[in-house]
Formats: C-alpha cells, structure tokens, sequence
C-alpha cells in the first residue's frame, strides 16, 4: 500500500505471507511469484470491512486474483 502522509512522505506498507525462511524462498521461485512479483490492486476499504467482519487472517493475506498492480513512478522503475 502507497499513500502519501500529511507532510507530503511517502509511505510504504507491505504485509509478508510467510512464515519462515523456507516459505519465502519457495514463493520467491514459484511460477506465480514470477507471473506477478508486484501483487494486485485492491479495496482497502472492502478488506477492511472483512477484517471488522471477522474474515479470517489466511482469507485477509491471501493475494487477491487480478492484474500485476502498477508500479508507482516515484519508483524510478518505469
């Protein structure tokens, strides 16, 4: 998630789906991890509405189906 705070920082969080070293590296070297490293765009206000639902927490970090996520400018990567 990127956002600008209210002194003009830009801001990054990310959410790590794995739970030790060895899960890492098998998501690094999946065939999905190569198709789309950067994840999707998505509904923060609809996952948040899950979480106060009582989603569970494998639903609420599961990488949602979409397109790879454009990568901001700012990024310097395009």
């Amino acid at each position: 998630m990127y956002y600008r705070d209210p002194d003009g920082n830009r801001m990054e969080f990310q959410v790590d789906c794995c739970a030790n070293a060895d899960e890492a590296h098998a998501l690094m070297h999946s065939d999905g991890f190569a198709a789309n490293p950067v994840g999707v765009d998505y509904d923060a206000d609809a996952l948040l509405a899950q979480y106060r639902n009582g989603a569970a927490e494998s639903n609420l970090l599961a990488m949602p189906a979409g397109a790879p996520a454009q990568i901001p400018p700012e990024h310097g990567l395009l």
